[in-house]
């Protein structure tokens, strides 16, 4: 008997840790992103621009618009047989991107183009110290993932990323700032970051 209430214990007890874990990595699919129309990309190049820190945009970011800039960041594109970034030898993506907002922390999985959850609550002031950058409905962070990422290929994966998410957000009528200072700490705890994970820069995004 006592044998058959340890064994149904144990069972409880894994199917708890069970539903624990599952919950922990909650995963959201996103809409689908817009992959036509929007302003010619050589006028978006010509009138690409960060926004002002006085007067960053705060407008409601919709959760398309915000599928768009992480697809553009990189997503897959060719029918799912690349990526829309350039990246080594055609590896996947060593960047990730993670979103911060009012509702929790998330990390973007570019294959299956949705949200991992990784935390809740207000995720904005602990990724950045600045009033306006906290004030943006969302705060994208680009992490090189690993220590044998932190060369050359990554920050320039990096760079394309960004470049990629300052024309989507110029199609899309959206004010966005590349910024390399960034809560380091915060950012490495609330993104539940690897030890050789390294945070390269951040993006708050916010309609104009």
């Amino acid at each position: 008997m006592k044998e058959g209430l340890f064994t149904i214990a144990a069972l409880v007890a894994l199917l708890a840790t069970a539903v624990c874990a599952c919950a922990q990595s909650q995963s959201t699919k996103l809409p689908a992103p817009q992959t036509a129309g929007g302003v010619p990309v050589l006028d978006a190049i010509e009138n690409r621009a960060s926004a002002v820190s006085g007067r960053f945009p705060t407008g409601a970011v919709s959760e398309q618009e915000l599928a768009t800039l992480l697809w553009a960041a990189s997503g897959r594109n060719r029918g799912g047989e690349g990526w829309t970034v350039p990246t080594a030898m055609g590896l996947d993506p060593y960047v990730s991107v993670y979103v911060a907002s009012k509702d929790g922390a998330f990390l973007y999985d570019g294959k299956g183009h949705a949200l991992e959850r990784l935390s809740t609550g207000d995720a904005r002031a602990k990724v950045s110290s600045q009033p306006f950058a906290n004030s943006a409905p969302y705060i994208l962070v680009f992490v090189i993932k690993g220590k044998d990422g932190v060369n050359y290929f990554g920050q320039a994966l990096a760079g394309a990323m960004t470049q990629n998410v300052y024309l989507a957000a110029q199609g899309l009528g959206i004010g966005v700032r590349f910024m390399a200072t960034m809560e380091q700490e915060n950012v490495r705890k609330e993104l539940k970051l690897a030890e050789d994970d390294v945070p390269v820069n951040i993006m708050p995004v916010g309609k104009r």
